[in-house]
């Protein structure tokens, strides 16, 4: 039996390297072909004729303000989620769940969702720019600030400040006031006590929190693309208009092997802090329970309240009443009705039913896709660890998980491509669009594998339980529902991701985050918020019936 095991967990194995390593392959040998094409035959001429095509400049230019933007975001993100990582973690007050579930929206809006939200809230005619004139007069002229290093550093700190908010919330609630206490005997004042009783033991949080948030920063690629070109664009940014401009593959090439090297060192560090993350869980075990603020407690979760709620949730608000509002010519009043929906699913051009269609089915089949590969990965790496937990198998196996994070998602949707038989576009996007989404699922699997109690299994086996019997009702048994989370959180994943589909092109395939991207470049605000409110229910919706499976799981 256990030879049996091994010989399927090896082959399962090959399935996920031929599935995450052969669309690379593919690029490099196409982009390795076309970056030579033309080279004379002398030989060094070649090489020359290659690195001819790199321009050394802007690969520095674009490391560098990639690597500052996503430092400076994840710095702001940082201090704004750390606050309400306390309020969560220590009070018990009104919108204390709303502040958590807050958490979703990097998940289940999709950036360009949000790219439009900040449009509609701090553009020149947005809702702040109204009440400006309101409170200023209207001689107060708003000039704007999201087209600025900082405006795309605000988007990405508001966008991701809610994964600081639960993480850190998640250890904070374990930590117990004893240790702050213990160092308070010690006449340490409130400053020192936390110092030294609570930030030790916050640090390995606030590292993993800031290295996730780092990454997303990192490989942002449709913010930058519509607030930071006046400013600055990413590597990710950068390889775009490489491929789709310029047809540079010795660029892309270049760009994609800095990003990767930097990308890799990144998730190295991510994933240490992870393990000390989880040790110190596992160090104060129960959650402590939570008190009711007073006197300036209760002032500060007042305004740190307001503050969210003016700055973060008003511009999420901007799309539904946006969706709803009806251009009216200047001087009339305000009008509020169907008409945005109407105008997308009637008329000569009625995109909005096509790309809904083209979003649940290329989506539900990448969802599909990468449920299984997740499955087969979690189950190999579960296997693999069992066998031999410090063996190169497993850590060969986590580091072909995180793989698909460390590469930008335009060299994989090219791959794809390029082993597609006549260039079909929609299975490219498909399959690019899974590489993306499995290893979330495995990790998920992978995790709720790890959780069940080797006592049960052994008393499975005490029973006279053969191994595979053993696996089938428990092992198996136990990771139904998280296989039905996760499946749903793929769906959520890849139902709004406008980066690959950008990528491949917007002629052959319409997609709802495609449609929202293009109705917003028209500045067809109205449309686009109406197209982006059915988006954000859609993966809103499947988000959160995961969130469901899980409770009742």
């Amino acid at each position: 039996m256990t030879r049996r095991i091994t010989v399927v967990l090896y082959g399962l194995l090959c399935i996920i390297i031929l599935f995450s390593l052969s669309p690379l392959a593919a690029f490099l040998n196409v982009a390795l072909g076309r970056g030579l094409e033309g080279a004379s035959t002398v030989p060094g001429a070649a090489f020359s004729n290659f690195l001819a095509q790199i321009p050394l400049s802007t690969i520095l230019r674009s490391l560098e303000f990639t690597l500052l933007q996503s430092l400076v975001s994840t710095a702001v993100a940082v201090v704004i989620g750390l606050p309400g990582a306390w309020f969560v973690a220590r009070f018990r007050f009104v919108g204390r769940k709303t502040l958590l579930a807050l958490a979703a929206v990097p998940f289940c809006f999709p950036p360009i969702l949000v790219i439009l939200a900040f449009i509609l809230y701090y553009g020149k005619e947005g809702l702040l720019s109204s009440v400006i004139s309101l409170l200023f007069g209207s001689h107060r002229q708003y000039q704007g600030f999201l087209y600025s290093f900082w405006g795309l550093v605000m988007v990405h700190a508001f966008y991701n400040f809610p994964i600081v908010v639960h993480q850190i919330s998640a250890l904070w609630i374990r930590i117990p006031e004893t240790q702050k206490e213990a160092a308070k005997t010690l006449e340490a004042g409130p400053l020192r006590a936390f110092r030294t009783g609570t930030l030790p033991w916050l640090l390995p949080g606030i590292a993993q929190a800031a290295g996730l948030i780092f990454l997303y920063c990192f490989f942002s690629f449709t913010t930058v693309l519509v607030f930071g070109g006046k400013v600055g664009t990413t590597i990710d940014v950068e390889i775009y208009y490489a491929l789709h401009y310029q047809s540079n593959y010795a660029l892309v090439l270049v760009l994609s092997m800095v990003e990767t090297m930097c990308a890799l060192l990144g998730i190295l560090l991510l994933t240490r802090t992870q393990g000390r993350t989880q040790r110190t869980l596992r160090d104060f075990g129960r959650t402590q329970e939570l008190r009711s603020p007073k006197g300036l407690q209760r002032l500060f979760i007042v305004i740190y309240g307001i503050f969210i709620v003016f700055f973060f949730i008003g511009p999420l608000l901007s799309i539904a009443i946006e969706a709803f509002r009806v251009p009216s010519p200047v001087g009339k009043a305000t009008k509020f009705g169907l008409d945005n929906f109407e105008r997308l699913v009637s008329g000569f051009q009625a995109p909005l039913l096509g790309a809904i269609l083209s979003t649940v089915r290329l989506s539900g089949l990448a969802a599909v896709l990468a449920t299984v590969t997740g499955i087969i990965a979690s189950l190999a790496l579960f296997f693999a660890e069992k066998r031999n937990p410090q063996g190169a198998l497993p850590k060969l196996i986590e580091v072909l998980q995180w793989l698909p994070m460390a590469v930008s998602s335009a060299i994989f949707a090219y791959g794809w491509l390029f082993l597609s038989s006549d260039q079909v576009v929609s299975s490219a996007l498909v399959l690019a669009q899974a590489v993306v989404a499995w290893p979330f699922v495995s990790r998920a699997l992978h995790a709720s594998l790890r959780a069940i109690d080797p006592q049960v299994r052994e008393a499975a086996r005490t029973l006279g339980a053969s191994p595979l019997r053993a696996f089938m009702t428990i092992e198996l048994r136990a990771i139904l529902p998280s296989v039905a989370a996760a499946a749903a959180f793929a769906f959520s994943i890849t139902a709004g991701d406008v980066n690959v589909p950008l990528m491949l092109g917007m002629g052959e395939v319409e997609t709802l985050p495609l449609l929202l991207y293009r109705l917003t470049a028209a500045y067809r605000f109205n449309e686009a918020c109406a197209a982006g409110l059915i988006l954000g229910i859609m993966t809103g919706f499947v988000f959160f019936l995961k969130e469901k499976v899980i409770d009742v799981a």
